[in-house]
């Protein structure tokens, strides 16, 4: 039936004392069987009675007799309406108070199917809001929300024992996801997690609790009833785990590994509550990662202080710019055929009140965790743009000042307006700036960064792409940014005398920054023989503590001058 067909329905509706679905019925049903019976009544005695008396007993008579007659018919009309009151009825109680509706299933007409089928259809969604809520959608696995839930069952298990027993909690993570993505593609990464999960699945077995409890990472731990627990050492149990499913796993043909790091805590020794326990295994799991060695990684206190550290930092760099911490140093930039002082990459630096300088490897990765990295990267912009404006106004030799775009700004779709109006806010032309992005900063959303780049592009704004080589294997999409310099980074380029593999890499990427019709930097160069090596191999501008460390701009004005 169309939209069309409510028409009467609607038209009721708006009669206010008709406030529910079964008054409508009655009045339609009353005026339906009163209205031409009255009428031919009210014909026939008058048009036949002469007696005005007995016409009137007629007329009460009959009157009596259809009153009866309807107030049996509205009843069962209403009794005939029990199964749709009923039905909405159990509706409204599930929408409120989730209660599964329990209506009848028998009866085979069109409010019998009503009925049944509200039950089938509110059990299966019933179901669904619950997968949704408590499984993972592309492994199947339980979520965060549920492992946490059967955890805490688990432990009121293990403490209603005599014999109170260790019980481990381990958190795994595939840490190399992000590369797989990048490399062959979101939908191979999650393909691979499927396989991962099945994997797990197959070694653990359904004495495991299993669940997703991030994006490449599983937590698990064993039942009360499985013999697991018994083992002393839980950390054996890890190392089968791990040593298991860090094998390569065939994906649409194609073989697919990652690195799988474990951390681990124990109950009742870490914790005796189920989000004291998941929290410190992957405390352990970061701490396994951070170490750069370590597969399996147990909690300890020890870590635990260095977090609280950690947390104590991040607190102090959000007050950072507020209370003026932050500086800037410069690292000048030459021309390698020429040796022309060309431009310097501005360096965030932040002075500690109670710690002095901080190296920017502790603070930039708290910043980027954080969220601060996008506000301070905005500083550096100001910053700098200031420095150049005053440079300029003072009539120094002109100099172009590089900056490092954050990924987080680059997710910001007014950094192009950001940047121009503080060129124009310093009386800067688009010729003074160059930005400077990381291959890691492109992963996250990469259509979006692209679009902005070419934005900046647009504008007249210069790109580099720094880092390269490093990252991602990101010759796909690097014709695609608008890029005027390459950066070879400075790993390959401190050890391109030594190394031959280095040296080749780096011959790699000058060609094919070339071939793309860019200026190559290289980065860190340290002595007289690594700078006359890369300017064999064609590089334009050179970087690095053999030509200048990073220094304040007093120190920038004179190395320019001299």
């Amino acid at each position: 039936m169309s939209l069309n067909g409510l028409n009467f329905y609607s038209y009721l509706s708006r009669i206010r004392i008709l406030k529910t679905y079964s008054s409508k019925i009655m009045l339609v049903a009353f005026l339906g069987t009163h209205v031409p019976l009255i009428t031919l009544l009210l014909f026939f005695v008058l048009s036949t009675v002469q007696d005005v008396s007995t016409a009137l007993k007629i007329l009460g008579v009959a009157l009596v007799a259809t009153l009866t007659g309807t107030a049996a018919t509205l009843l069962a009309l209403h009794k005939l309406l029990a199964p749709v009151m009923l039905t909405s009825r159990s509706l409204n109680r599930y929408l409120n108070e989730r209660e599964i509706p329990n209506l009848p299933t028998v009866f085979q007409d069109e409010a019998g199917s009503l009925m049944a089928d509200t039950v089938t259809t509110v059990r299966k969604l019933d179901e669904l809001i619950h997968y949704m809520a408590n499984y993972d959608g592309l492994s199947g696995l339980p979520n965060r929300d549920l492992f946490l839930e059967r955890l805490s069952s688990s432990l009121h298990e293990l403490s209603m024992r005599e014999e109170i027993l260790s019980f481990p909690v381990l958190s795994l993570e595939a840490t190399h996801l992000k590369q797989i993505r990048s490399n062959l593609g979101v939908h191979m990464g999650d393909l691979y997690l499927r396989a991962l999960v099945q994997k797990l699945e197959t070694m653990l077995g359904p004495e495991t609790v299993l669940a997703r409890t991030g994006d490449g990472e599983f937590s698990f731990f064993p039942l009360p009833s499985s013999s697991q627990i018994l083992e002393t050492d839980s950390e054996i149990w890890a190392g089968k785990v791990q040593n298991s499913v860090s094998s390569p796993l065939n994906v649409v043909d194609q073989m697919i590994s990652s690195e799988i790091q474990i951390g681990i805590s124990v109950f009742p020794y870490d914790g005796k509550s189920s989000d004291q326990l998941l929290w410190k295994s992957e405390t352990a799991l970061n701490q396994a990662k951070l170490s750069g060695t370590s597969k399996i990684q147990t909690y300890s206190s020890e870590w635990k202080e260095r977090m609280k550290e950690r947390y104590l930092l991040e607190k102090d760099l959000r007050l950072a710019i507020s209370k003026n911490q932050l500086f800037l140093q410069y690292q000048p930039r030459i021309e390698v055929q020429t040796g022309k002082k060309i431009s310097a990459e501005a360096l965030l630096r932040w002075n500690h009140p109670e710690y002095g300088v901080i190296s920017p490897t502790i603070f930039i990765p708290i910043a980027e965790e954080s969220g601060i990295i996008g506000e301070m990267g905005e500083w550096v912009l100001s910053k700098s743009m200031e420095d150049l404006g005053n440079w300029k106004k003072r009539g120094l030799p002109p100099i172009r000042i590089s900056v490092n775009l954050s990924a987080k700004q680059l997710e910001d779709k007014n950094i192009t307006k950001k940047v121009l109006d503080i060129l124009e806010k310093n009386n800067l032309s688009v010729e003074d700036l160059e930005l400077e992005i990381t291959e890691s900063s492109l992963i996250t959303n990469i259509q979006s960064a692209l679009e902005i780049l070419g934005e900046l592009h647009s504008w007249g704004i210069s790109l580099a792409l720094d880092d390269f080589g490093t990252g991602y294997s990101s010759l796909s999409y690097l014709s695609k940014i608008p890029l005027k310099t390459l950066k070879v980074d400075q790993s390959f380029v401190r050890k391109i005398l030594t190394d031959p593999n280095s040296l080749a890499i780096s011959k790699t990427i000058v060609a094919l920054g070339k071939s793309l019709g860019l200026r190559i930097t290289a980065e860190g160069v340290e002595t007289e023989v690594q700078m006359r090596k890369i300017k064999d191999l064609g590089c334009d501008e050179a970087q690095g503590y053999f030509l200048s460390r990073p220094i304040p701009l007093e120190e920038l004005e004179k190395f320019v001058q001299t």
